[in-house]
């Protein structure tokens, strides 16, 4: 019997584990992840990042440099998009957008869970709280186990706005995820969950760190 295939697998996996040198507890999930990365052929030279591979570039954080370049670039492409399916309706930013359907899953929050669902600090938060609540598109009332808080919800008016964004919405996530293939897709699903759950833990607990101490 060969054991051919299972010779290159025991090597690639020693590879894993080298790269990965106890950063992380390998597993099979995340070693596929790698494996499909190490095994994929290389994509055309991209002129706007240059040509050489960042494996062989030595500038120190380069790569995580890029890759949050490349994000917030992300976000100011989604925002201008989501600008476009916005137009003709009361909503300014796509910031209010996600209130609103934040409020369709939840159907009442405290200001304070709102603004922390979506990922705000508080002054941004009233801001765009303030601004729903003068379209008419939100209710607040008090809140009746704690009278310090003010409950906000989803009224008729701002559901049927949100029910008429959806398909344009929708069309911009299409935008966003680009020429992108379906495992492309789900592999950067993947891996953004996984920041996700780094960065929520220190946005809840531990945003009032200094930065050195975050890092």
């Amino acid at each position: 019997m060969p054991y051919d295939f299972l010779k290159e697998l025991i090597n690639l996996t020693e590879q894993y584990e080298a790269e990965v040198d106890g950063k992380v507890k390998p597993t099979a999930k995340d070693f596929a992840v790698w494996l499909f990365n190490k095994t994929k052929s290389d994509p055309s030279a991209d002129l706007r990042m240059g040509n050489e591979p960042y494996e062989q570039v030595d500038n120190g954080n380069k790569i995580e440099t890029e890759i949050s370049i490349l994000i917030v670039n992300m976000y100011r492409y989604a925002r201008v998009y989501s600008k476009k399916a916005l137009e003709n309706t009361p909503l300014q930013t796509v910031d209010e957008f996600g209130y609103l359907a934040t409020l369709l899953t939840y159907n009442c929050l405290k200001k304070t869970e709102l603004i922390a669902k979506n990922i705000h600090e508080k002054p941004t938060g009233m801001e765009i709280i303030k601004r729903l609540l003068q379209n008419g598109l939100i209710d607040q009332f008090d809140d009746e186990q704690d009278k310090r808080s003010k409950l906000v919800k989803l009224n008729d008016k701002g559901k049927g706005l949100l029910y008429s964004i959806f398909g344009k919405m929708g069309k911009v996530s299409e935008i966003v995820t680009g020429d992108l293939e379906t495992d492309e897709k789900i592999q950067l699903l993947y891996f953004l969950k996984k920041l996700d759950r780094f960065h929520h833990h220190i946005f809840t607990n531990e945003k009032e760190e200094v930065l050195e101490s975050l890092a």
